[in-house]
């Protein structure tokens, strides 16, 4: 009756070791909802009703103001981005906006991967 016990026991070690090495766990888990140490990937989209955070594919919205103010030591390191209002009536105003917004995603994630 030990033997099967034992058995038992490592088969379940040996299943879940097995989960975490195929679906990388902790990858997973290390990537969710934390800010680069070092922010080269977060940037700040700034229009004049609303301001935007996004880090690692994430937006947040923000009080800009409240933001460096709670966090002083990011004034430099997180890139601000200026736009202009944005016009909800036309539709090639709203594809150029989604065109451009691709653009500062593929531009902030090179910025990453090339430190």
């Amino acid at each position: 009756m030990e033997f099967f016990r034992e058995f038992f026991f490592t088969m379940i070690v040996f299943v879940i070791g097995y989960l975490i090495f195929k679906y990388d766990i902790f990858k997973k888990i290390s990537q969710g909802g934390t800010v680069d140490k070092d922010f080269k990937s977060c940037y700040i989209l700034k229009y004049p009703n609303r301001v935007e955070f996004h880090n690692k594919g994430e937006m947040y919205l923000i009080d800009f103001d409240n933001f460096f103010e709670l966090n002083p030591k990011l004034k430099g390191k997180v890139k601000v981005i200026e736009r202009p209002l944005l016009d909800g009536t036309s539709h090639d105003a709203i594809l150029k906006e989604i065109e451009i917004r691709k653009e500062i995603r593929a531009q902030s994630n090179e910025d990453s991967k090339e430190s």
